[in-house]
């Protein structure tokens, strides 16, 4: 017969996994949830140990539900199985007839071995079992727990039966832990890189910027607008979503993108003091070549003055072009403000009237890329740079 762990409930077990266990099925229970472990020996001397999750129906329906297994996913998913695992064989089974099958199945005494039967239309242990395989074991669990008689009472995850010889899981492996874990990796691996920036003009920019210069990332990486539901932009806000996103565990791998001014590493340098999960990233802007040589205005003349700007006045309307950029007179210049005793160095920025321009002028560019009438002159290498910075953020 082998070796098996296998999901119970009201005295009947589905989901039998020879010789291992469902991940996906484990990570549905806690530790908290681990019943205590008893040492047997067999008759051969060989020793084996009771190993179970046991955890009650409201439990794992509330985990199932935050989980996205709900009761309409669930009925779906088994109308998908029905109509897979019925096919060639007759009409499809009735969804909620089936599940008033199940119902009268989980009432009745269990058997001792799930029954061998072949029609999909009377559930059985054994037609539900094969049924099983046309379903995520998730939304099999979330089936089986609507269906329960007794909605207080408790479902086990048993891995007895691996304990022993052959298999030899150790009992005191924390089991639910290490698959939640897993599963929460590949979560991590799966769902798209988020990108959180100091406000939403410059989420809008880089995300119509990368559909030029990166294309292919499209839909692996998000630009999260955090600030579209009414809170402030600016370098504060984005410190503290990042705090926010730490605390709340999301799960997701993000970048903070700062800007390369001097506000921007000066409001983020608590963050990056801060000890972060590696899911996390703080980057700022990077360096760029046209920023070595830039024009300024002030502190000290109203004459341009050509300075280093990288890291006290890289705001993003900088990355957008030298053709953005430009004017009859030259580049749009920066005009240096604030000082900031702490880094030593001033804080600079174009004006208000130039950045509106400047953002107005890219969205044009961006729009005659895909129209295919772009100017032979358009310069992408800021755009590219930061968004080369992000895809590579994680090694």
């Amino acid at each position: 017969m082998g070796h098996h762990s296998y999901f119970e409930i009201a005295g009947h077990s589905f989901l039998y996994c020879r010789e291992s266990y469902l991940p996906d099925v484990a990570a549905l229970f806690t530790e908290e949830d681990r019943r205590p472990v008893v040492q047997h020996t067999h008759d051969n001397g060989q020793p084996w140990s009771e190993f179970a999750y046991v955890a009650t129906v409201t439990a794992l329906r509330e985990r199932l539900q935050i989980q996205g297994f709900t009761k309409a996913r669930a009925r779906e998913s088994l109308a998908a199985a029905l109509a897979q695992y019925g096919e060639g064989t007759g009409p499809v089974t009735d969804p909620e007839a089936f599940k008033d099958g199940i119902r009268q199945l989980l009432a009745a005494e269990p058997m001792t071995f799930p029954n061998e039967k072949d029609d999909v239309s009377h559930p059985s242990e054994g037609s539900l079992d094969e049924l099983s395989r046309w379903m995520d074991s998730r939304a099999f669990v979330r089936l089986l727990l609507d269906c329960a008689p007794d909605q207080q009472g408790t479902v086990s995850l048993d891995l007895t039966q691996l304990t022993g010889c052959c298999v030899q899981l150790d009992p005191a492996r924390r089991i639910a832990e290490q698959s939640r874990r897993e599963q929460l990796a590949d979560l991590t691996q799966n769902a798209p890189l988020l990108v959180l920036t100091e406000g939403t003009t410059d989420a809008r920019l880089l995300s119509a910027g990368m559909d030029v210069t990166h294309p292919h990332p499209k839909g692996f990486v998000s630009f999260f607008d955090y600030t579209s539901g009414g809170a402030e932009g600016g370098v504060a806000q984005l410190a503290r979503n990042v705090a926010s996103f730490v605390a709340a565990g999301v799960a997701n791998r993000f970048v903070a993108l700062a800007d390369n001014d001097t506000e921007g590493h000066a409001g983020m340098q608590k963050t990056l003091e801060r000890k972060l999960p590696e899911r996390c990233r703080v980057l700022f802007y990077p360096p760029l070549p046209l920023l070595e040589s830039y024009p300024t205005l002030g502190p000290y003349t109203d004459e341009p003055v050509v300075a280093d700007v990288n890291g006290r006045a890289g705001s993003l309307e900088l990355y957008l072009g030298r053709d953005v950029l430009q004017t009859d007179n030259g580049l749009m210049p920066v005009q240096w403000k604030s000082w900031n005793g702490k880094l030593r160095r001033y804080h600079g920025a174009l004006t208000d009237p130039d950045k509106a321009k400047t953002q107005e002028r890219f969205l044009r560019k961006v729009k005659a890329h895909h129209a295919g009438t772009l100017a032979p002159d358009a310069d992408w290498s800021g755009i590219r740079a930061i968004i080369d910075q992000v895809v590579t953020a994680f090694g």
